[in-house]
């Protein structure tokens, strides 16, 4: 089994992973024989109430390298297995709106501990320590980040 997997694997049956699922903040979504082989993970995460929006978002994490290289997501049509179509993906205002945007790269996230957005934002790493994706790093740091947008006011009021 690679080590990647193998690393995966222990990080979500610790606590900080668990204590999220056990609160439907976060969950794997495995019920999908077919779903995608490693390195690539359905992850769903918790959402605010909100007209017309979903009450969870997934994601495809592609953690490849994890957690040596920081994780990269991309909004997920569970039902079509598909990239989430640009126009459903979460909206808001400040930090959802700059987070979620299709316009950038409609296959990651805008965000510090995001792979694809990190190159060429090392200022990130000064400005937002706590996200700035490290080898010692679990998954919880960037499932609570997204947890925190979806559940904030600019999101839920937006």
């Amino acid at each position: 089994m690679r080590p990647d997997l193998l690393l995966f694997n222990q990080h979500v049956l610790e606590s900080a992973f668990q204590t999220g699922v056990d609160n439907r903040m976060w969950g794997i979504e495995n019920d999908d024989p077919a779903r995608p082989p490693w390195p690539y993970v359905f992850i769903w995460v918790e959402a605010a109430t909100k007209s017309d929006y979903p009450d969870r978002y997934y994601f495809r994490f592609d953690l490849n390298g994890y957690s040596n290289i920081a994780p990269t997501a991309c909004p997920w049509d569970i039902v079509i297995d598909s990239r989430l179509a640009s126009e459903k993906w979460p909206r808001g205002i400040k930090f959802v709106s700059n987070t979620f945007n299709p316009g950038w790269n409609p296959n990651a996230l805008y965000a510090p501990c995001d792979r694809a957005a990190m190159p060429g934002h090392e200022s990130w790493q000064q400005q937002f320590p706590e996200l700035w994706w490290q080898s010692n790093f679990k998954i919880p740091v960037y499932l609570n980040f997204l947890h925190r947008l979806l559940n904030s006011a600019d999101y839920a009021n937006s």
